[in-house]
């Protein structure tokens, strides 16, 4: 009962925060599990080095605030004096997954943009129909529906504006997050469906275009990229080199052997020598949330890490594991092996993701991310039927998607796909692959064929000359305090 009681308190005074007057001059950001990462740390960070506006960042964990404040970043706990006179007085809120990730009850009366953190494939929010997370988004029943209305209340906060990138983008996240209740349509020159499979139409610019012709304005999709790609796009020297990497892993992480690989990765020196040591290419492995999967460890099943390790000491490769922030303390067992690092402490991958070889996923955004630097990708689900069964289903355009990558659905699958010949003739520059095949003539434009495939997917997603997301949002805010 006393749960109750305080949840009715806090949501009355979530609605007694919209009389709080608001300045234009600054705005909050914060992510979460409280760490700083993904999109609202790039736009703070972007924001912080031009001076546009006074960014200040909110976050629960007082190690990233000290952190933050060492690089003499404005930043506050979240209740703390300050922290609550911020929340209640700033008109911007950005964040990556919900309101939550500032102050969940003092948002009411901001201006609240979701930035998220990925472009979808497995479905998310409201449009989440399998699994423990429908109870969430989809409870039946009225009780069960007033229950989540009470205890799921950032879920249930619509923001004012999200960021897309394309207009199968906007079909997706105008479903997800309910952003056009009056069955408005998007993606009029779309040949690709709807979320739900139903053929969409479409909207250019900021203005919805309804089934009846007519005209809703005041669109909450904005037209731009993401962030957390573009800050290291447009400025390659911010990139992250992999030796800064390798030295933020104690020693005790990494496990001594006589591979060359592996003890370049401890040190990861560029100065030459007389013999150089080849440097090691870098497999990256970053699986979806399996938030099913209640006890156990299901990645431990999933590889042979032994026989993993093996090849990766044979063949001059790292493994770098990064499970999602919900389930980064899996790692912790299966990092005991040879050339296979966790880094799923690390707040992104985003400094380092061009210097990848290979990204291994399953149903992640993160290998949409990688499209536009030609990165080569192997989708790795080993437990595909149980994932679309217990987990979430995943939306109707991904099955249509062309094949740019291949599919492993056991580990003897996938170890044949990282011998350094099968990673080789993903790359594009890879002038082997594309040989003619005296025995088979189609393969003579394989290449321009792959090639063009891997274009059509990273447009699907991406768009053709998007505006990138400071450019777009700094448009956005300059229209709103002028």
């Amino acid at each position: 009962m006393a749960n109750w009681a305080k949840v009715i308190i806090r949501k009355l005074v979530y609605t007694l925060a919209a009389l709080s007057p608001r300045s234009s001059s600054k705005a909050l950001f914060g992510s979460y599990k409280e760490g700083f990462s993904d999109n609202s740390k790039y736009l703070y960070l972007h924001w912080q080095q031009t001076k546009y506006i006074r960014c200040i960042w909110i976050s629960g964990n007082r190690e990233i605030i000290e952190q933050l404040q060492n690089q003499d970043f404005e930043v506050y706990y979240r209740w703390s004096l300050k922290g609550v006179y911020h929340a209640l007085t700033t008109k911007y809120y950005f964040y990556n997954s919900y309101i939550g990730d500032i102050n969940q009850w003092l948002a009411n009366g901001s201006t609240k943009v979701n930035l998220w953190h990925g472009l979808p494939m497995k479905k998310i929010e409201f449009d989440i129909n399998t699994g423990p997370m429908a109870q969430v988004f989809n409870p039946e029943g009225k009780l069960a529906l007033c229950k989540q209305w009470l205890f799921a209340h950032q879920q249930r906060i619509t923001p004012d504006l999200m960021l897309s990138p394309s207009t199968l983008i906007d079909s997706l996240f105008s479903s997800a997050f309910r952003l056009n209740d009056s069955n408005t349509q998007l993606a009029e020159d779309s040949n690709y469906d709807k979320a739900d499979g139903s053929d969409v139409h479409a909207a250019e610019g900021s203005d919805y275009h309804n089934a009846d012709g007519s005209v809703t304005s005041g669109t909450k999709l904005l037209r731009a990229t993401n962030p957390r790609t573009d800050y290291y796009a447009l400025d390659t020297s911010k990139r992250q080199p992999l030796d800064k990497i390798f030295s933020s892993i104690t020693q005790e992480n990494m496990q001594p052997n006589s591979n060359d690989a592996f003890e370049q990765a401890a040190t990861f020196t560029p100065i030459p020598t007389p013999t150089p040591t080849p440097t090691p290419s870098i497999i990256l492995y970053t699986p979806s949330w399996r938030d099913s999967h209640k006890q156990g460890n299901p990645y431990s099943s999933a590889f042979d890490w032994q026989q993993l390790s093996n090849h990766l000491v044979a063949n001059n490769q790292l493994f770098l594991l990064r499970l999602h922030p919900n389930e980064a303390s899996l790692a912790d067992e299966l990092t005991e092996y040879a050339n296979i690092i966790n880094i799923s402490h690390l707040g992104d991958v985003y400094g380092f993701l061009q210097q990848v070889d290979l990204l291994i996923t399953d149903y992640s955004s993160l290998f949409i991310d990688a499209l536009p630097l030609n990165t080569p990708i192997c989708f790795y689900r080993f437990d595909e039927a149980h994932y679309q069964q217990d987990c979430r289903n995943i939306y109707d355009y991904a099955t249509k998607l062309p094949d740019i990558a291949p599919k492993c659905t056991n580990f003897d699958e996938l170890l044949q796909q990282l011998t350094p010949v099968k990673i080789a003739k993903q790359k594009p520059d890879c002038g082997d692959r594309y040989q003619k095949d005296q025995q088979n003539n189609d393969q003579e434009n394989y290449q321009e064929n792959y090639l063009e495939e891997y274009q059509n997917v990273s447009e699907l997603f991406w768009g053709k000359d998007t505006p990138n997301a400071f450019e777009a949002l700094e448009g956005w805010v300059d229209k709103r305090r002028t």
